[in-house]
Parts: structure tokens; sequence; C-alpha cells
């Protein structure tokens, strides 16, 4: 199952997405800029306040985790310095999780990529002002050398490692989150796979390919950004074909 993006499901927000890359669904919505408390204001930016929502029951330290780590790759791509005094809501609810039980490690890396990929969508629907545009993915190393993007459920079973890592439009590194036994070289590997895929998120639809990379690493190499961003674009112009 490859990469599904469904834009503003949420009619009372001011962005929204659902993002399914095979593992998870992520519901985002965003709201802002909006009025904050006194004591919350930063006289120079916007505040970045996100939530995230799991499954089931309530969240705990795991979630708190994510929500830093997330949060600190959104305020890398949003233009807060525009919107001083002002805060963005951004609420992460987790839909649907993988059936499989994998080590709990390598479902907290597991899930990163789909977060930061919901919430960035949600804020290209939002229409807040972005510095670049970026895309995460999720690499897993199996126990026979093998590297593997945009895992299946299976996979999350045979890893030796499992790597979180976003890249923005100019192949610049976000975000790198890893778990497992790995070494430099083998490192690079993933980090040079991914780099490609991230980039090629933004590529045109015809280089939508399943393809072998440099690396020799099996990658899937889909322009589901770059669809996602015309799709936006649609809707936003739609006026223009009104008489």
């Amino acid at each position: 199952m490859g990469i599904s993006v469904a834009l503003h499901p949420l009619r009372r927000a001011d962005g929204s997405a659902v993002f399914t890359d095979g593992l998870y669904t992520v519901i985002a919505g965003i709201n802002g800029p909006v009025e904050v408390q006194r004591r919350d204001e930063i006289p120079d930016e916007a505040a970045i306040e996100l939530n995230l929502r799991p499954a089931a029951g309530v969240g705990g330290p795991r979630e708190r985790w994510l929500e830093e780590i997330v949060h600190a790759v959104i305020k890398n791509v949003l233009l807060v310095h525009l919107h001083p005094r002002t805060l963005v809501q951004i609420t992460l609810q987790i839909a649907k999780e993988p059936q499989v039980k994998a080590r709990q490690t390598v479902a907290d890396i597991a899930i990163i990529p789909t977060l930061v990929n919901s919430a960035f969508i949600a804020l290209i629907d939002s229409g807040l002002p972005l510095a670049t545009t970026m895309s995460a993915v999720l690499a897993i190393l199996r126990n026979n050398g093998e590297v593997v993007y945009s895992p299946q459920e299976k996979d999350l079973l045979d890893c030796k490692s499992i790597h979180a890592l976003a890249f923005n439009q100019d192949g610049e590194q976000l975000l790198e989150q890893s778990s497992g036994e790995f070494d430099l070289d083998l490192w690079e590997k993933v980090v040079d796979g991914a780099q490609s895929a991230c980039l090629a998120a933004a590529g045109s639809a015809e280089e939508d390919t399943d393809m072998l990379d440099h690396a020799g690493a099996q990658s899937v190499r889909q322009a589901w950004l770059r669809q996602a961003l015309e799709d936006r674009a649609k809707v936003v112009n739609a006026w223009r074909s009104h008489p």
C-alpha cells in the first residue's frame, strides 16, 4: 500500500489532512494564528502548540516525547516570525496503527515520519506561510543487511535498526531519530537513500516509480508531496474558473 493524502477533511479547522503510509494513519488539524494568553506570548514570533492524541486512551510520556520531536521539525519550516504574539495550534490524532506488536523502541520511531508528514500537509492546507517544503521517511535495516524504505508491517518484526529522517526541498536534513544496531557506513547508506526518497516526494508525477536506488536499497519513490501541493493549488484557484 502506497502513501495516501486527503486534504481538508475537518471543515471547522483552518487546515487539516489525513496521511496514510501503510503503517499508520494520522489525522492532523491546524488552527491559527489565534489569540494567545499573555503569559504564553512570544514577542517576536508565533507560539506553536502541538497535541498528540493516541489511538486509544490518554497520552503519556511517549506522546510528550513525540510532540517535542514533531514540534522541532515544524518550527524549522513555519515562518513563525510573521505572526508575533499569536498561537498556532496543531492537533494530531492517530487513527490507525499496525496490527503487529513490534518492540516499543521500533514502534516509537516508526510513527514519527507519519506524524511529521501529516502535520506538514495540514500546514499546507491551512495556507500559513512556510519557509520550505519538506517530507519525512522511515527506513528499516533488515537482519540480512537490506535497507527498506516505506516498510510494511512485517518489516517491523525483522529489523536490525530503524531510522526516521526528514529533509527539505534543498536536501538539508531536518530530523534524525534512530534505534538499533548499525555502523557509520550503514547509517550513511540509510541517509543517502532517505534523502533521495524525500526529494523524490516533491518531484513530478512522471518521476513516480519503484526503483533500486544507487545505494542498493529497495525504495519506493512516490511524488505524493508534489501531488498534494498541486491539489491544494487547484482548490485555491478554483474561483478563477468561474465567470
